[in-house]
This record gives structure tokens, C-alpha cells and sequence, in this order.
């Protein structure tokens, strides 16, 4: 089984899934690093070359070559996770391709990593750390773009989820 996690930046996604990995045993892949990785550019070097579009076009390819490496029957209960074979961190952003939240819903066991605003904004406004969508925000302040991008994403993250913490 893939268990992957979803949820909004500064979440706290990677930080569990390393935890996660090393608690069954399994390998974990940050889908961001595995995309800078594959492209040769950081994040916010193939958002200014190819737009969010573009961006999350490779999003869903990297996703598509994960899974295919690590394919699993769809999980049934969480209490398989002793047969985990990956734990993929996936980016706050993912979820907004549909063909991200298909390959996702289909092929791996989903937990929202829920956190709330307050939290997020007091790490995010210590440090952006390269996320592109608030460091391109104009003179938008950031609470508000924060507020607006969790509004839009935070259906799309409890309708895929089949577990949340």
C-alpha cells in the first residue's frame, strides 16, 4: 500500500511522512524534492519558466512515474499499513489537478494532514522557504493569501481523504 499525505503548506507533511517511513519501514518520497530533482530547478525556477500550469503538469507526470514504480492494490482499512510500501509527501498544491486527486484517490491510502490557519501563517511568516504562490503574491498580505488558497483547497483535501489528523 502508498499511503500519501496531503494537505496545505507548512502543514507539517514532510515531518510525518519522514516519521512515518521510518515507523513502517518504508521508503518516503517528498514529491517537491522529487520534481526539483527530475527537472534540474527548484520549484520556483519552473514556476517562472513554465507558469503554475506548466507546473502542475510536471506535478502530475512525477506523480504518474511514483506511483508506477510503487503501484499497489487499492487500500482497504489503515490497519494494512504494515504491508506500506511508500509514503509520498505530497504538495499543498496537488490537489487541485484532477488527474492528481484520480491517481491519488485510486492508488494510494489518503491522509489529510489538517492544520489550522493560525498555525500556518505563524510558520509561513517566518519563512516562505521558496513556496512560489505566496512569494509572487504582490502586495497581497500574506494572512490573505494564505486564508484565500486554504478556502479553495481545503474541500478538495477532506473529499479525498480517507483519514485525517
Amino acid at each position: 500500500m502508498i499511503i500519501s499525505l496531503i494537505g496545505f503548506m507548512a502543514a507539517g507533511k514532510t515531518t510525518m511522512a519522514r516519521e512515518l517511513s521510518a515507523k513502517v519501514g518504508a521508503p518516503m518520497i517528498d514529491t517537491d524534492a522529487y520534481i526539483e530533482e527530475r527537472e534540474g530547478k527548484t520549484i520556483s525556477g519552473i514556476f517562472a519558466a513554465v507558469g503554475e500550469p506548466g507546473f502542475r503538469k510536471i506535478e502530475e507526470e512525477c506523480l504518474e512515474d511514483i506511483l508506477e514504480e510503487h503501484i499497489s492494490e487499492h487500500p482497504e482499512t489503515l490497519e494494512d499499513m504494515h504491508r506500506c510500501t511508500l509514503v509520498l509527501s505530497l504538495g499543498g498544491g496537488i490537489v487541485t489537478t484532477p488527474g492528481c486527486r484520480d491517481l491519488i484517490s485510486r492508488f494510494t491510502y489518503c491522509v489529510y494532514v489538517r492544520t489550522d490557519i493560525d498555525t500556518i501563517f505563524n510558520r509561513l511568516s517566518k519563512d516562505t522557504g521558496g513556496r512560489t504562490l505566496l512569494e509572487n503574491r504582490g502586495d497581497a498580505p500574506l494572512r490573505e493569501v494564505i486564508e484565500r488558497l486554504y478556502r479553495e483547497r481545503e474541500p478538495l483535501y477532506e473529499a479525498l481523504a480517507r483519514t485525517t489528523v
